[in-house]
């Protein structure tokens, strides 16, 4: 039996013994579990671009904020957790998307970008629209909200492994993830939400003026634009008169294929330590 263990108070030369000996276990555990690096993902500045198509036929389609956390073994800076969530169209509507994901593998390409393979979670919520025309009208009637929730397997692809190039220290991760509709018609339904945002606004305050007239074009905004939509347009009808309809995209939407383009801004938060 160990001399540490043999007396209740060791002394001596079973004292410098039994010393060592904690010291060398404790290492050794300090050695199995390893410190990590956990970022959390900053909603108010990391955008996921949505886009139905591909190539040359993309047509991107609204925009989502997104919200999870990224953690790094300390020992392997290239096998990322990464966990998100990401909330399409309005809440308060018909109807509304969240997408959730929770990776369960990472590899290097042979052109050394980062896929990330995991489940993604898509739950859209529906509810039934009652329009009633009438001297009390007072808009439409929104019914209680049905959900249906399906998880695929995705792969997010990233164009290289995660650094911190931000002087705040800061971290930027871009990927993103293509679906065809035959694998997962969910995800395509989820993308193409009605009413999605084409453009993200910080610290947006809204006031109408004081006075309307003739020239009244909505409410005066203000705020930081952090994300906007940018597609190709071409005029419709005449250049100019009365025959001029707007600008619409050159691309057709295809509804065959859809891709979530994410670009993140992460905050690294207390370190944590995994036995993992």
């Amino acid at each position: 039996m160990n001399s540490c263990f043999q007396n209740v108070i060791p002394t001596g030369i079973n004292s410098l013994r039994c010393i060592l000996s904690l010291l060398l276990a404790v290492s050794i555990v300090c050695v199995a579990a390893n410190a990590q690096q956990a970022w959390q993902i900053d909603p108010q500045n990391s955008v996921a671009t949505l886009s139905m198509g591909s190539g040359v036929n993309t047509l991107q389609v609204g925009l989502a904020r997104v919200s999870g956390k990224v953690v790094f073994e300390s020992s392997d800076l290239e096998d990322p957790v990464v966990t998100f969530e990401i909330r399409s169209g309005n809440p308060t509507g018909a109807e509304y998307a969240t997408m959730s994901f929770i990776s369960k593998t990472s590899t290097i390409t042979a052109d050394g970008k980062l896929m990330v393979t995991g489940d993604l979670a898509v739950t859209r919520v529906v509810r039934r629209v009652t329009i009633e025309p009438s001297e009390a009208y007072a808009g439409a009637q929104y019914g209680d909200p049905v959900s249906f929730t399906k998880t695929r397997q995705i792969k997010l692809v990233s164009a290289g492994s995660p650094q911190v190039s931000d002087p705040n220290g800061v971290m930027h991760l871009v990927g993103s993830a293509s679906v065809i509709r035959e694998d997962y018609p969910q995800f395509l339904d989820a993308v193409s939400t009605p009413g999605l945002p084409t453009e993200l606004i910080n610290d947006e305050k809204c006031e109408n003026p004081s006075i309307i007239a003739e020239d009244y074009h909505g409410a005066d905004c203000t705020g930081t634009v952090i994300a906007s939509i940018n597609n190709a347009m071409v005029p419709t009808g005449a250049p100019s008169g009365e025959g001029f309809y707007g600008f619409e995209p050159i691309v057709t939407q295809d509804r065959n294929s859809a891709t979530i383009a994410l670009n993140l801004q992460l905050k690294e938060m207390p370190s944590v330590v995994s036995s993992r």
